[in-house]
């Protein structure tokens, strides 16, 4: 009786969160009219013509089958101190047409147990259309940490980061008429340290420097379905092939699957609302990663989350 309570005040604490994002949206596409209309128009233009800046809150959730305040990891286990926003904020000066010099604002913030604020630092580089066709296109960030200690970020300062050139990009096709579409988040990336040997502490109670990033190529594909004209339905997994420091050779990244539903509320505002789980083709990897011959059960890694994304101008 008292999970079933628990369960019940749990959704309607999700429901309010949603709600409150839509009239949090709403008000702030009235301010912005509202603006548009006191400026003078040129004034608006100009920025517009030349600036611009959007960003990406990930909302690590907690899970189906664990404690409120945790958002359990592929194994089973928590995978952080609590429940967290991993939040991209991007700044453009844009020097033509389609392309724009970026710097992307990284921060992290944990809201339940140890309340913590981590500064991940900024990356700089080019970002826009870099490459479109007829019906697709891929969109985003070519970009790198840079060495300078003092805006280098917690974790990649403790890891003596010099550089990690890679792309956060989307890609997207979109058959004209048709309500069925592919879509995909494309994070391929590349560490160099000062120090291999350097760990910051979240590296400590991980393994090490087997916690510590030497390369990846991550894809995250979906299929989407258009319900409406601002509603969709989505269904994805993720693909990796990743090494770090501490391992002999590239290793395959766990494969979760996800299932949600995105709303395109304004085009200053989206939400994508959806659940995460591995799946018993991670049941290897989850033993190697906890040495047991009985890690738990796949369904405890099944967790909500949720993605708002968005463009300030």
């Amino acid at each position: 009786m008292n999970t079933n309570k628990w369960q019940l005040a749990w959704w309607w604490k999700c429901a309010l969160f949603l709600m409150l994002g839509v009239a949090v949206a709403q008000a702030v596409e009235e301010k912005a009219s509202e603006v548009e209309q006191d400026e003078k128009p040129s004034t608006m233009a100009w920025i517009k013509r030349n600036f611009g800046m959007n960003y990406n809150s990930f909302f690590a959730g907690p899970g189906l089958f664990t404690p409120l305040s945790e958002t359990p990891g592929y194994t089973g286990a928590p995978s952080d101190t609590g429940l967290n926003f991993f939040n991209l904020i991007s700044v453009k000066w844009k020097f033509s047409e389609r392309f724009a010099f970026d710097v992307q604002f990284r921060n992290q913030l944990v809201v339940t147990n140890n309340w913590e604020f981590r500064h991940q630092g900024q990356r700089f580089g080019i970002s826009g259309k870099l490459l479109k066709g007829e019906d697709w296109s891929l969109t985003g960030a070519i970009n790198s940490d840079i060495p300078i200690r003092a805006i280098a970020g917690q974790i990649p300062s403790e890891r003596t980061l010099i550089m990690n050139p890679g792309m956060f990009a989307v890609f997207e096709y979109a058959p004209e008429g048709s309500r069925w579409s592919a879509f995909a988040l494309v994070q391929p990336r590349w560490w160099l340290y000062a120090n291999n040997n350097a760990v910051a502490v979240q590296d400590v109670a991980n393994g090490g420097t087997n916690n510590k990033p030497e390369f990846t190529i991550n894809l995250n594909p979906s299929i989407n379905y258009a319900a409406t004209d601002k509603i969709g339905i989505r269904f994805g997994t993720t693909l990796e092939l990743a090494k770090n420091i501490g391992w002999a050779s590239a290793r395959r990244g766990y494969m979760p699957f996800e299932l949600g539903v995105t709303y395109d509320i304004s085009p200053a505002f989206s939400i994508y609302t959806y659940v995460l789980t591995s799946t018993p083709i991670d049941d290897d990897l989850r033993r190697q990663q906890l040495g047991v011959a009985n890690p738990p059960d796949w369904t405890k890694t099944a967790s909500i989350n949720v993605w708002l994304s968005g463009t300030i101008f």
